[in-house]
């Protein structure tokens, strides 16, 4: 029987937050230690400290430490979670982007902390539907998360209905395109085109200097991610977020999240109830 102590916790809190700034103590007790016991368990390691030694050597094994924090953080999420959003972009800033800046350049959608893909696929979605309207208009879509195991199952486009939270025939009807197809299982599956328009990667959000290949984004989505991370860490990367954005571009944190963003940096701004944050434009 596999016993997991206070001071185990501890030890796994520190190289977990070491690694990837991620706040353990803000994660029920019960479910980490649950996970952490799954964990081992396919891992066929019966002893608490070799399995924590093997997370501490995360330079040398990054994916028992990513699947973990994977587990133990809340991966949720849906097609079109948080709608008012994805409407704000195909009616206002779609038309205002494209109008200023031309279709010489392709916008640039960052997706940080995807987990499986549900929101980088709903960005391709209603990047295509803009395109039917306008075919010049060009995307190029980056999703980055922590966790391989995620991003197989992103790259994959394989997902339970649940993930498509309404009626799929209403999504069609709205896009003017099939959103997915049924499989032998009755599982939804991402068509070939939709997944061809997004670039997904492994990112450790922590490690800002490997995220500047994001310089340049026009749209940053980190909805429900920020809330894991220290003051210190968040406050860094909402930094990060601004400088990586070009002028005029937007930042888009989960609709439950509030955080004092520095007066000096974002505008924000009210679309029917639903938040963005906007770069100033160069004066």
């Amino acid at each position: 029987m596999i016993i997991v102590t206070e001071k185990h916790i501890s030890s796994i809190r520190e190289a977990i937050k070491s690694y990837s700034g991620v706040i353990l103590e803000r994660l029920q007790r019960s479910r980490v230690e649950k996970k952490i016991i799954e964990q081992m368990n396919q891992l066929n390691c019966q002893n608490i400290n070799d399995y924590i030694e093997l997370l501490e050597n995360y330079e040398n094994n990054s994916e028992t430490m990513d699947n973990l924090i994977s587990s133990t953080t809340v991966n949720e999420s849906y097609i079109f979670r948080n709608p008012k959003q994805f409407e704000y972009l195909i009616d206002s800033f779609f038309p205002e982007f494209f109008q200023k800046r031309g279709v010489t350049c392709p916008m640039r959608i960052w997706s940080a902390g995807c987990s499986r893909g549900e929101e980088a696929y709903s960005i391709a979605m209603i990047a295509k539907h803009y395109q039917k309207k306008h075919p010049d208009s060009k995307f190029t879509i980056n999703a980055g998360d922590i966790s391989k195991q995620n991003l197989l199952v992103a790259k994959s486009g394989v997902y339970p209905q649940n993930s498509l939270r309404g009626e799929k025939e209403n999504f069609e009807e709205k896009l003017g395109f099939t959103v997915v197809k049924s499989d032998s299982k009755d599982n939804y599956v991402i068509s070939e085109e939709l997944k061809s328009m997004v670039d997904f990667l492994w990112l450790n959000l922590k490690d800002t200097n490997k995220l500047k290949i994001m310089r340049g984004s026009d749209i940053i989505f980190c909805r429900n991610v920020l809330i894991y991370f220290d003051e210190q860490l968040r406050n860094q990367l909402i930094q990060t977020f601004y400088e990586f954005l070009n002028p005029g571009g937007l930042l888009f944190i989960g609709e439950s999240e509030c955080f004092p963003f520095p007066a000096s940096t974002f505008i924000v701004q009210n679309n029917n109830g639903s938040y963005a944050y906007r770069k100033p434009e160069k004066n």
